[in-house]
């Protein structure tokens, strides 16, 4: 529901869809402390997904950019294609030129064709999240177990110790060779991973592991038509690795991770950039795929967790 223009008002950007005749009815508000409603700014078939601000500014805080992200994926939930808006866009009035709605109308309207271009190039298509954890105790058994030299220094670390003899050196000798171990089994256990799911998405990206029990850290930007083949094939590989590995599933949520409308309020002269992200699978079917990079992001939205097994560490 639009609300009149000719007000000082801030306005808070979240994220562009195409329009809607009914007012959004959204279980959250809006960023801040003053929890505004959250409503749509349209112009003929496109829509601006905002709520009034009373500040220009926002730290990314957890607090703010959760909020941020739910609100964009309450909007996913109502059937709508999201293009996300970058964390903490304000839209400030001209004093005695334009209202902050009216600069939005106008943004929309001068870039019509290119959000237009954009939203087909998204329809139909969320993000699937995955982060995958070792299980401690099976990791550093089967390390044990595999490797002969680090078998041997715990061996000889064992036999020191109750003797009462210094292993400070070999202790440090053995921490070096297990935290390589473990780097060269991330990169094997990661790329195989994503390998068997990118093949049902059209884009991924793989982000920094955040502890040192991570493997994988990634984002698929997958066709609604597929979430359920996707499903499968993440229970699937969960039933296979369960015994060494712990699943976190998350989605859909909006493509937070491929894309971001980044908007500059220029003097009267409002200007955006499209941020595309993620790694373009192409020829999935039935054969190898080739990989074509772009700018990548670290994280993705907050969102109802599929938790395929027990929840991460």
């Amino acid at each position: 529901m639009s609300k009149g223009s000719d007000d000082g008002r801030m306005i808070y950007l979240y994220c562009l869809t195409r329009s809607h005749e009914d007012p959004l009815h959204l279980p959250v508000k809006g960023i801040g402390s003053r929890g505004d409603e959250v409503y749509s700014i349209p112009f003929d078939d496109l829509a601006m997904t905002v709520s009034d601000s009373p500040q220009d500014d926002y730290e990314t805080t957890r607090a703010n950019t959760i909020q941020h992200e739910l609100v964009c994926e309450e909007v996913l939930k109502q059937g709508f294609t999201v293009l996300p808006v970058r964390f903490a866009t304000v839209c400030k009035p001209t004093p005695g030129k334009s209202s902050a709605e009216e600069k939005i109308k106008r943004l929309l309207r001068r870039h019509y064709g290119e959000f237009h271009s954009l939203l087909r190039e998204m329809e139909n298509k969320v993000e699937l999240g995955l982060k995958v954890f070792w299980e401690k105790e099976g990791l550093f058994q089967a390390i044990v177990a595999e490797n002969r030299n680090i078998r041997a220094m715990r061996d000889r670390i064992a036999s020191h110790d109750s003797k009462g003899s210094s292993t400070y050196y070999e202790r440090l000798q053995l921490g070096t060779w297990v935290h390589s171990e473990m780097e060269e089994r991330r990169d094997v256990d990661a790329r195989r991973l994503a390998r068997a799911l990118s093949r049902l998405a059209e884009r991924y990206e793989t982000n920094k592991v955040l502890i040192d029990m991570m493997i994988l850290n990634a984002a698929f930007l997958v066709h609604k038509s597929r979430v359920e083949e996707f499903d499968h094939k993440a229970n699937e590989l969960d039933e296979k690795c369960g015994q060494r590995m712990k699943f976190n599933y998350v989605g859909p949520v909006p493509p937070f991770n491929f894309v971001e409308l980044i908007i500059h309020w220029e003097e009267e002269e409002e200007e955006f950039e499209i941020v595309r992200k993620g790694k373009r699978v192409e020829g999935v079917e039935g054969g190898s795929s080739k990989e074509k990079s772009t700018p990548g992001s670290e994280g993705y939205g907050l969102a109802e967790a599929r938790s395929l097994s027990s929840n991460p560490p």
